[in-house]
């Protein structure tokens, strides 16, 4: 594995503000691949965020032989070009990997994709305020998809059962019968905003609440130094899809609670990287995924 930092200035430790804003600093890894436009646009909604002083993003660019036309120049965003194509996880882990070799363990490492956005320029100060308690390990955000108006997250309130996981190993085995899957459910959640059924209701304002959830969606992932002081990693070895899984089940290792804030908002313009109708390639990143969440998190015998 191997990181090219390109910024002027290096990576430097974030400078906490002590004047009303949060000290709390934030690393936000985000992982690119292509998507020029979308990451331009994400890097501008990153500058609009209060606190600056107490944030610092690393873009990983795992597009091989074809540089960002936008590379980020304010000292505390940094490109960092990967000699090969490092996945996700892999590029998140690299990029955590560079800054910890000079700096200290932040408060929050985010990892995330680049189509997105964030409008809500307190987002920072927003996250601060959830404190700085032992047993919180991860938290997820609301993030909105723009291809169905769906809040991604919960991505999942309560553990699967072995039973259901196993299936979805034997299921996505298949090109076919995964791209079937993505698609029907894509239909079926736009066509849910279009008829109106997203509308608020007392059951709906119930769930605006912060909860406590089995497990975080994958696009933008907020993890406590908690995760990490603990023993948490970004080991997991698929190249793409599954992180989910993998963050859920070494939070329950660790004994340690992801919580929904839906206060926390990101908008998430999704499928400019994998695309929806995921290519062969794509598709086996899928399978090995699922069949090694299953095996190694779900093996068939299990009854915890």
């Amino acid at each position: 594995m191997t990181l090219n930092s390109t910024a002027t200035a290096g990576i430097r430790d974030p400078e906490p503000e002590t004047t009303g804003e949060s000290a709390q600093t934030v690393l936000l890894i985000c992982v690119k691949y292509g998507s020029d436009t979308e990451t331009a646009q994400y890097l501008e909604s990153l500058r609009k965020l209060q606190a600056q002083r107490n944030l610092q993003v690393l873009v990983v660019d795992n597009t091989v032989g074809n540089e960002f036309s936008e590379p980020p120049t304010e000292r505390n965003f940094t490109l960092v070009r990967a000699k090969e194509n490092l996945g996700y996880f892999g590029g998140a882990r690299g990029g955590l990997s560079l800054y910890l070799r000079e700096h200290a363990l932040p408060d929050w490492v985010v990892v995330s994709n680049v189509d997105l956005v964030i409008a809500d320029s307190q987002f920072l100060n927003k996250l601060a305020a959830l404190g700085s308690r032992l047993d919180l390990g991860a938290v997820a955000p609301s993030i909105r998809s723009g291809l169905t108006g769906k809040d991604q997250n919960p991505y999942l309130r309560v553990r699967p059962s072995a039973a259901q996981m196993h299936a979805y190993k034997w299921l996505f085995r298949s090109r076919f019968v995964l791209n079937t899957y993505e698609l029907a459910a894509a239909a079926f959640h736009w066509a849910r905003g279009i008829s109106g059924k997203w509308r608020a209701s007392a059951h709906g304002l119930r769930r605006r609440l912060p909860e406590s959830i089995y497990a975080p969606h994958g696009s933008f992932l907020i993890l406590s130094k908690n995760y990490f002081a603990r023993g948490g990693d970004l080991e997991f070895p698929g190249f793409l899809f599954g992180e989910e899984i993998y963050i859920a089940e070494r939070m329950r290792k660790l004994g340690l609670e992801v919580v929904y804030d839906p206060s926390l908002e990101v908008l998430h313009d999704e499928h400019k990287s994998t695309k929806l109708y995921k290519s062969r390639q794509m598709a086996a990143h899928a399978a090995f995924a699922a069949a090694y969440c299953a095996d190694v998190f779900f093996p068939i015998d299990s009854r915890t």
